[in-house]
């Protein structure tokens, strides 16, 4: 592999066959599920590496990334429209989430630095032992070393102390959870086949099916390939966390699904007004759905007569600024089985939520003010995610039950 070092100590790809190398990287990693149920962020990610490519990143700038990529009018107001900024935000946590997995650490790293659109390239590295540095020794342990002889630090009983504690601390170290098995663990450690049930357009409005083009959010929840594409999303997600931890799972339409399908073992329950089952289960929840002539919204049983998380039915989907979700996993009392819930008011919200529950940022925020062992908790979370052209943005928690 040809190569110039960069000044930040990266890599330059020099060659054809080197550019080939790096365009190879990009499609295994937007072909992974961190990328592959979005448009906005292979899109971006993609443009400034063939830019940067073709030796053109002097105009990787946040302007022109508006207008080329996410086609905006040329005087857009970068201030109050940060599409870039935070697309760019994005791209840089899935890019983190995909190298975290073992299986990708030793492949040529694609990078995008905090404050550049500018990407980075680092040729594979893997450390042998004979070439990892010496890790020099505490003062204190010099020091030591110097007041009693080799002999002495030999003992037996000092050997084995030393020896306990590093098992001990081996141990501790590896048998402490990651915040995705601790959600998951309810759904993974049963022995029974878990149930994906997912919602379909029908179950919103009949009447709408055969709307050509959605011209407000209930055509759009009611449109079977929008709607399609949102929970396909979430269950890329949901499913790939199965399929790592070989767990057999089927998947069903909410609407062909049975109470004696449910009750066999772990369900998985993905959107809202389209999933009757979702309807259904969260009416013994604090916090759960619910429409009316005007808006859907999250209802608080504790506090029924706030709206504060609602959606207008009546608006146009293009104009839609925010979305809201649930996610859940609990001990279903119906059921008798474990179930995870991941369902926005919209399209968005459920793409959003899907994504999430893989998230182990945002699985330990999650679990932060847990009272119990995040693998024993029930619990219930509403979050507000910001939606940007269509697509769903930045999330955050707005309020979460445990019990």
């Amino acid at each position: 592999m040809s190569s110039v070092d960069s000044a930040d100590g990266g890599w330059q790809p020099t060659s054809e066959a080197d550019r080939q190398q790096v365009r190879d990287q990009l499609t295994r990693i937007l072909a992974s599920a961190h990328f592959l149920s979005s448009r906005r962020y292979p899109n971006l990610l993609r443009f400034v590496v063939e830019k940067t490519l073709e030796g053109q990143d002097d105009s990787l700038k946040e302007r022109l990334l508006g207008i080329e990529v996410f086609h905006r009018a040329p005087d857009y107001d970068t201030n109050q429209d940060p599409v870039v900024r935070l697309s760019a935000a994005e791209v840089r946590k899935r890019i983190a989430l995909y190298y975290q997995h073992p299986a990708h650490q030793n492949e040529l790293l694609i990078g995008l630095n905090p404050g550049s659109y500018i990407p980075t390239f680092r040729p594979p590295q893997v450390v042998s032992a004979e070439s990892a540095p010496a890790i020099p020794e505490p003062a204190a342990v010099n020091e030591t070393k110097a007041a009693y002889s080799s002999e002495r630090l030999r003992t037996p009983v000092l050997v084995a102390l030393t020896s306990v504690a590093a098992i001990a601390l081996g141990v501790w170290l590896y048998s402490r959870p990651s915040p995705i098995e601790q959600f998951w663990a309810p759904v993974l450690n049963s022995p029974s086949r878990v149930t994906l049930c997912v919602g379909s357009p029908d179950a919103v409005n009949a009447a709408h099916q055969n709307a050509p083009t959605p011209s407000t959010v209930l055509d759009d929840l009611s449109h079977s390939g929008r709607l399609g594409t949102a929970n396909v999303a979430a269950l890329i997600h949901m499913g790939g966390i199965l399929e790592s931890r070989h767990k057999v799972f089927r998947l069903e339409l909410a609407s062909q699904t049975s109470f004696p399908e449910l009750h066999e073992g772990p369900v998985l329950l993905v959107g809202a007004l389209d999933n009757a089952w979702t309807m259904r289960l969260t009416q013994s929840l604090r916090y759960g759905f619910a429409m009316n002539s005007e808006a859907m919204y999250i209802a608080d049983r504790k506090n029924p007569s706030t709206r504060n998380w609602s959606v207008s039915l009546k608006q146009a989907p293009a104009s839609q600024v925010e979305d809201f979700a649930i996610v859940a996993r609990y001990s279903d009392s119906t059921l008798d089985q474990p179930v995870v819930l991941v369902a926005g008011l919209s399209r968005e919200g459920t793409e959003a939520a899907g994504e999430l529950v893989s998230n182990p940022g945002f699985l330990k925020t999650l679990f932060a003010r847990s009272p119990r062992n995040p693998k024993n908790v029930n619990l219930e979370a509403v979050l507000q995610i910001q939606v940007i052209d269509g697509h769903p943005g930045p999330a955050h928690i707005v309020a979460v039950e445990y019990w």
